[in-house]
């Protein structure tokens, strides 16, 4: 995720972001987590399961083919789904 620029995320693969109300927050918000199915789970959505989980990790809000997050995810098919507009753009310009 960190070095190609077009990644493909094997079955199993499990993504999380931190979301923070302010960038020195020490706890997130909430968490945003990308579930990697297998093949046919969803396939308008590179078969990803996407959930929602309070900031301490102990509550899940949302989870499966979630509508709101396929929305935006699908901008990115050709990273697997995966934005990585959050990531520095030094970093961003050294993906292979």
């Amino acid at each position: 995720m960190m070095e190609e620029a077009t990644p493909h995320f094997p079955p199993g693969s499990i993504v999380v972001k931190e979301k923070l109300t302010t960038p020195t927050s020490a706890t997130p918000e909430l968490l945003t987590v990308m579930f990697k199915r297998e093949r046919g789970y969803n396939p308008d959505s590179g078969d990803w399961e996407y959930m929602v989980i309070d900031g301490t990790g102990k509550s899940v809000q949302a989870r499966g083919k979630l509508e709101n997050c396929q929305a935006c995810h699908k901008m990115d098919e050709e990273t697997d789904y995966i934005s990585r507009s959050y990531l520095p753009i030094e970093l961003r310009a050294k993906l292979k």
